[in-house]
C-alpha cells in the first residue's frame, strides 16, 4: 500500500503573504497612510536643497586703483589660497572698490570644512594686507540663499522718499510671517541727516576740516563709565552724550561765539541716488523675500500673498502698484502641475491599453493599484530619508509611472495563465515562474542610477541623484508589491486559467522561426542594423540644453565708461520708448529696467505665446535698437558663466588683453550660430589723477593726509556716527560739501584746502590734476591675468563651434606670452557628456554582473545586453527624424532607457531557461517561449511609451523656463520602440547562437581532456 504524497509547505515571500492576508493588507494600508502624510510633510521646493561648492573671499577697499588692489590684496590672498586641495577653478577681480576671489571646489568636498580652511589661510596673511583694510568677508552660497519671491513697487509719484511707508507697512509685516527668514528692501533709502559745510565760511574761520570731523565724532557717544557703590546699592553709570535733535547738532560749539550752524547747514535729506529702477516706465522699488531652511515653499508663499493683497487694498498705497516679478512657488506649482498633467494623461493612456489587452476591468484594477501604492510608498520613504519634493524628484516619479506597471503585468500574466486548482499553489507557481525575471528586471533598471547616487559628484549628478532616488525607491516598492499584495489580490479576485488570452501570433512565430533557421543571414542583418547607426551619428549634433528662457528677454547696454545717472536714465527711457512703440509686435507684457552710472539693463516680461520663434524675435528687436554713442545694446547671456560660448584670453597686461578682445570679437561675430558676443570688461574708462606736491605742502605746513581727506569729503562725503533718537529709528549722519564742487574740473581745482597766512590755499596750488585711461577691473583666472569673452550659442554643436573658433584664432598673430582657452559651455558639455558616457558604461557592466549572477551564466546575459546596442541605434535614428540634438537631457533619457530595454530580453531568456530543452529542440522551445511572452512584452512596452508620450509631444520644461523634458522622453520612446522589435527577434537569435557556441566549447574542452588523459601514462594517473 503506497502512502499518499505529502506536499511540502511552500516557503518564500509570496507564500507568507498568502498565509497572512490581514498582516499584508495592514502593512500596505500603513504605508499608504504614510505616503498621504508625507504629501503634507515633505518640504516642497523648486530645486533640492544643497550647498554649492563655491567660496568667495571679499575685501572691501575704497580708493585704491585696480593695479594697487591687485598687487597688495588679491595676489597676497591668491598665493595663500593656492595650496587648498580640491579647488577646480579660482577667479578673482580687483577694482577701486574691492578685491574678490571666487573658488569653485569639487562637489564631493565637505564645503563646511573648506570654509574653515579658507578662513585660516586668510588669517595667516592678514598682517600682509594694507593697514586700512577694515574687514575680510568669507561667504558661501547655498540654494536656500535664493529669494523665493521678488516684488516690484511702481508709482507715478516719487517713491524715493517712501522708505518709512514701505518699511513699516510692507517689509516688517512680511518679516513677521512664519517661514520668512529675511526681507530686503532696495531702491529706496531712509532719510539721513546731512551736515553740508560752507567752504568759504570754513576757510574764513580758519577751521581745519579734519579737526572738525574728529570733533563731530567725539561729541556723539554713549558708553559705560563703570559702577557706583553705596552702602546699600550698586549703580551702573552710563554716559549718554548722543545727539538728540537737529538743534543740538546745529548748536555744537566750535569756538567762542562760533557754532556749527554758522559754517554748515544741518537738515534732514534724502541720500544721493546712485541707482534707479523702472517698471513700465515708472520709478520702481524692489523687495526680496527669503524663506527659512526646511520651510515648505508653497505654504510660505501662501502666507505672503494675503499680506500683499491687504497692502494693495490699503489707502496708503493708493497709486502704488505691487507687481510680483518672481515667484518660485508659482513656478513650482506650474512645473508640478505640468508634470502631473503629463503623468496623469500618460497613466490613463497606459491603463486604457491594459484594459484593451486584458479585457477585464477587475484584473486591470488589480494591476493598476501597484502604481499609486508604489508612489505613496516612495513619498513616505523620501520623507523618512530627508529628501524634499521638488521638480527633479517629480520628474523621477513621472519616469517611473510607465515602469511601475511592468512587474505587475508580468506577474499577473504568469499567475492568470496557471490552472485554477489548487489555487494557492497555482498563484505561488505563477509568481515563482517569473520571479527571477522580475527581480533581474527591477535590479537592472534601478542599478543604472547607482553611479549617479554614489559616483563622482558634479552638478549634473547632484541633480540626477534626486531623480534616481525617486525611480529606485518606486521600482523596489513595485517589486515588493508584485511578490506580496498583488498575488494576494489575484488569489482572492483573479480568474486563473486564462489560456485563451495568449498571443499566438502565427506571423511572429513564422518570422522568428525563419530567423533561427537562417543564422548567417540573420546575423548579417543584425550587423547591418548596428552599422546603420553611423548614418544618424554623423548627422545628429550635440546641443545645449539651456537655450534660454522664453519668459524673459534680457537686454544689456554695454556701456563704455561711467556716466551721470541722468544720462543713463535718458538712454534707458529712449530704449523703453522704442520697445513700447512696438509692444504688440514684440509680444511682451511689461518692462523692468535698472540703471546706474556704469550699468544699464532692461528685462522684457514676455507673453505666454510668442508672436514668432524666439531667435527671429530677438533679431527683429535687435534690428531696431536705438543707436547710442557710448553703448551697444545686446541680449544677455544664457546660463551664467558655465553655459554658452565662453573664452578666456590670458596674458600679462590687461590693456593688451582688452586690445586683443577688440580684435577677436569681430571674428567671433562672423561665426555662424554665435550672437551677442562681448567682453566681460569694457574699455573706454577714464579717471582723474590728483598728485600732491609734497614739497609745496611742507612749505605751507599742510598735511598730505588731511588734504587728501578734504578732497574725499568734498567729492563723496563722510559718514559719521549714527543719530539714534529719531522716531523712525537709527539715522545716518553724513558730512559733505555742496554738490557744485562735484560738477566740473575747474570747480574741483579751486577747492579750498586751508587758510595759511590769511590766504586760501586751493587744490590747484598744491596738486596737479590730469586725465588718463583707467582699467575698470583686473581679472584673474587660475591666478593668470585674463579677460573673458562670451556669447550665446544658437543651435550649434559645441564641437563644431570649437573647431570654427580655433580655425579663426589660429590666423591671429598672438603676442608672446598671450593665449586663449575654452570655458563655459565647452567645459560643461565635455564634462557632462564624459561623465554620462562613463556612467552608461558602468551601468552596462553592472547590468551584466546582475544578470550573470542571477542566471548563473556568463554567455546568456550577452544576448540581453545586445538589446541596449539596438536601443541606442533607435535613439539616434529617432533624433535624426525628429530633428533633436544629443543634449544632456537626451543622455539622461538614454541612461533611463538602458535599464528599461533589458527587461524584455530578461523575460524571454528566463522563459527559455525554464524549459531547459536539449540543443536539438532549442529552436522550437525558443519560438514557444517567445510567443508566450509576446503579450506581456507588448503590454509593458506600450504602457511605458504611452506614459511618456505627453512629455514627448508637449513642451514641459524644468522649472517652467529651463531645459525641456522632450529630448529625454523622445530618447526613451524611440529607443524602447526600436529595441522592442529587435529584442523580440534578435535576442532569441543570439540566445540560440550563444547556446550552440557554449555547447561546442564544452565538446571541445571534453575532447581536449580525453586526449590529454590518453597521452598521460597509466602510472602517472
Amino acid at each position: 500500500m503506497t502512502k499518499p504524497t505529502r506536499h511540502r509547505k511552500a516557503n518564500g515571500l509570496t507564500a507568507w503573504a498568502l498565509r497572512r492576508p490581514v498582516t499584508i493588507t495592514m502593512c500596505f494600508i500603513a504605508l499608504l497612510l504614510l505616503g498621504g502624510a508625507a504629501v503634507r510633510l515633505l518640504p516642497l521646493e523648486m530645486f533640492p536643497g544643497f550647498e554649492i561648492p563655491q567660496i568667495t573671499v571679499q575685501v572691501p577697499y575704497q580708493g585704491g586703483s585696480p593695479r594697487e588692489v591687485e598687487r597688495e590684496i588679491t595676489s597676497v590672498l591668491e598665493e595663500a589660497l593656492a595650496t587648498l586641495s580640491g579647488v577646480k577653478t579660482m577667479r578673482s577681480g580687483s577694482n577701486q572698490e574691492e578685491s574678490w576671489i571666487r573658488m569653485d571646489f569639487a562637489w564631493e568636498e565637505a564645503i563646511g570644512n573648506k570654509v574653515v580652511e579658507v578662513r585660516e589661510r586668510v588669517d595667516s596673511v592678514r598682517h600682509l594686507l594694507p593697514a586700512d583694510v577694515e574687514r575680510v568677508l568669507i561667504w558661501q552660497f547655498s540654494s536656500s540663499d535664493m529669494p523665493i519671491m521678488t516684488l516690484r513697487l511702481s508709482s507715478a509719484r516719487d517713491l524715493s522718499a517712501a522708505f518709512d511707508l514701505l518699511d513699516k507697512q510692507l517689509k516688517r509685516p512680511l518679516e513677521r510671517l512664519e517661514g520668512i527668514s529675511r526681507v530686503t528692501l532696495y531702491g529706496v533709502e531712509p532719510m539721513q541727516i546731512q551736515i553740508e559745510l560752507d567752504p568759504q565760511q570754513l576757510s574764513a574761520r580758519g577751521i581745519d576740516q579734519g579737526w572738525l570731523t574728529n570733533l563731530l565724532q567725539r561729541q556723539n557717544f554713549s558708553r559705560s563709565a563703570g559702577d557706583l557703590r553705596t552702602d546699600n546699592a550698586l549703580w551702573q553709570v552710563s554716559q549718554q552724550n548722543e545727539y538728540r535733535d537737529l538743534a543740538q547738532i546745529q548748536q555744537l560749539v566750535l569756538a567762542p561765539n562760533l557754532r556749527l550752524g554758522d559754517i554748515a547747514t544741518v537738515r534732514y535729506a534724502q541720500p544721493e541716488q546712485l541707482e534707479g529702477r523702472h517698471l513700465d516706465r515708472s520709478y520702481a522699488v524692489g523687495l526680496d523675500l527669503f524663506k527659512e531652511s526646511g520651510a515648505n515653499l508653497v505654504e510660505v508663499a501662501d502666507r505672503v500673498l494675503p499680506v500683499i493683497d491687504k497692502v494693495r487694498a490699503s489707502a496708503q498705497f493708493d497709486g502704488i502698484e505691487l507687481f510680483v516679478m518672481d515667484d518660485q512657488a508659482q513656478s513650482v506649482r506650474n512645473s508640478l502641475n505640468e508634470l502631473a498633467q503629463a503623468g496623469g494623461i500618460g497613466a490613463l493612456l497606459s491603463f486604457a491599453v491594459l484594459l484593451l489587452f486584458i479585457r477585464n476591468p477587475l484584473t486591470t484594477a488589480i494591476i493598476v493599484v501597484s502604481v499609486p501604492l508604489s508612489i505613496a510608498i516612495t513619498l513616505g520613504l523620501m520623507y523618512l530619508l530627508g529628501y524634499s519634493l521638488n521638480i527633479l524628484s517629480m520628474m523621477g516619479l513621472l519616469l517611473a509611472v510607465g515602469m511601475l506597471i511592468d512587474n505587475a503585468v508580468v506577474v499577473s500574466e504568469s499567475v492568470l495563465q496557471q490552472p485554477p486548482e489548487p489555487r494557492q499553489q497555482a498563484v505561488i507557481q505563477g509568481v515563482d515562474g517569473v520571479g527571477l525575471a522580475v527581480l533581474a528586471g527591477t535590479l537592472t533598471t534601478a542599478i543604472v542610477f547607482m553611479p549617479n547616487i554614489f559616483g563622482v559628484k558634479v552638478e549634473l549628478t547632484v541633480f540626477l541623484e534626486h531623480v534616481a532616488i525617486a525611480i529606485c525607491i518606486s521600482l523596489l516598492a513595485s517589486l515588493v508589491i508584485s511578490r506580496t499584495l498583488l498575488p494576494l489580490l489575484l488569489y482572492r479576485f483573479g480568474h486563473l486559467g486564462q489560456q485563451a488570452q495568449r498571443f499566438e501570433s502565427p506571423r511572429y512565430r513564422r518570422l522568428l522561426s525563419w530567423i533561427l533557421a537562417h543564422p548567417k543571414l540573420s546575423g548579417l542583418f543584425a550587423l547591418l542594423i548596428l552599422a546603420s547607426t553611423a548614418i544618424p551619428l554623423s548627422q545628429v549634433t550635440g546641443g545645449d540644453d539651456d537655450q534660454g528662457s522664453q519668459e524673459r528677454l534680457f537686454i544689456n547696454y554695454q556701456l563704455d565708461g561711467r556716466h551721470s545717472l541722468e544720462y543713463t536714465k535718458a538712454m534707458l527711457e529712449q530704449m523703453e520708448q522704442y520697445l513700447y512703440d512696438n509692444q504688440q509686435q514684440f509680444g511682451f507684457n511689461s518692462i523692468y529696467s535698472y540703471y546706474a552710472n556704469d550699468d544699464l539693463q532692461t528685462t522684457l516680461l514676455m507673453k505666454d505665446e510668442l508672436p514668432m520663434p524666439l531667435p527671429e524675435l530677438k533679431q527683429l528687436i535687435a534690428d531696431g535698437f536705438p543707436k547710442y554713442a557710448f553703448a551697444t545694446p545686446q541680449f544677455g547671456w544664457n546660463g551664467g558663466d558655465d553655459k554658452g560660448m565662453r573664452l578666456h584670453l590670458r596674458g600679462r597686461s590687461t590693456e593688451q588683453l582688452l586690445a586683443l578682445a577688440q580684435q577677436v570679437m569681430p571674428l567671433l561675430e562672423q561665426i555662424e550660430g554665435l550672437s551677442d558676443v562681448r567682453s566681460e570688461l569694457a574699455g573706454g574708462q577714464q579717471e582723474l589723477i590728483v598728485r600732491f606736491n609734497r614739497q609745496r605742502l611742507a612749505q605751507l605746513g599742510l598735511s598730505l593726509q588731511q588734504s587728501a581727506a578734504t578732497v574725499a569729503t568734498a567729492l563723496r562725503g563722510e559718514r559719521l556716527r549714527s543719530f539714534r533718537h529719531d522716531a523712525s529709528g537709527e539715522m545716518a549722519i553724513r558730512l559733505q560739501w555742496p554738490k557744485s564742487w562735484q560738477q566740473s574740473l575747474q570747480r574741483l581745482s579751486q577747492l579750498p584746502l586751508a587758510k595759511v597766512d590769511g590766504k586760501v590755499i586751493t587744490l590747484a596750488q598744491v596738486a596737479s590734476i590730469h586725465q588718463q585711461p583707467r582699467l575698470e577691473e583686473i581679472r584673474h583666472f587660475n591666478r593668470q591675468t585674463s579677460v573673458a569673452i562670451g556669447g550665446n550659442v544658437d543651435d550649434r554643436d559645441f564641437n563644431e563651434l570649437r573647431n570654427d573658433i580655433t580655425q579663426a584664432f589660429d590666423a591671429i598673430n598672438w603676442p608672446p606670452g598671450y593665449s586663449y582657452s575654452f570655458a563655459g559651455g565647452f567645459d560643461y558639455q565635455d564634462q557632462s557628456q564624459a561623465l554620462m558616457v562613463t556612467n552608461m558604461l558602468l551601468a552596462v557592466v553592472m547590468i551584466y554582473i546582475v544578470m550573470a549572477a542571477l542566471f548563473e551564466s556568463l554567455l546568456l546575459p550577452t544576448a540581453v545586453i545586445s538589446s541596449i546596442l539596438f536601443a541606442v541605434t533607435g535613439v539616434f535614428w529617432t533624433f535624426l527624424f525628429t530633428g533633436h540634438s544629443i543634449s544632456v537631457m537626451a543622455m539622461i533619457g538614454i541612461l533611463v532607457l538602458m535599464g528599461v530595454v533589458v527587461n524584455n530580453g530578461i523575460v524571454l531568456v528566463d522563459q527559455i531557461n525554464q524549459r531547459q530543452p536539449p540543443l536539438v529542440e532549442l529552436p522550437q522551445a525558443i519560438v514557444d517561449a517567445a510567443s508566450s511572452r509576446l503579450r506581456p512584452v507588448l503590454m509593458t512596452v506600450t504602457t511605458t511609451i504611452l506614459g511618456l508620450l505627453p512629455l514627448a509631444l508637449g513642451d514641459t520644461r524644468i522649472a517652467g523656463g529651463g531645459p525641456s523634458y522632450t529630448p529625454m522622453a523622445v530618447a526613451i520612446i524611440g529607443g524602447l520602440g526600436f529595441s522592442t522589435i529587435t529584442s523580440l527577434l534578435l535576442v532569441p537569435y543570439l540566445y540560440l547562437i550563444l547556446s550552440r557556441l557554449r555547447q561546442r566549447s564544452l565538446l571541445g574542452l571534453t575532447r581536449v581532456w580525453y586526449w590529454q588523459r590518453a597521452k598521460v601514462p597509466v602510472w602517472l594517473r
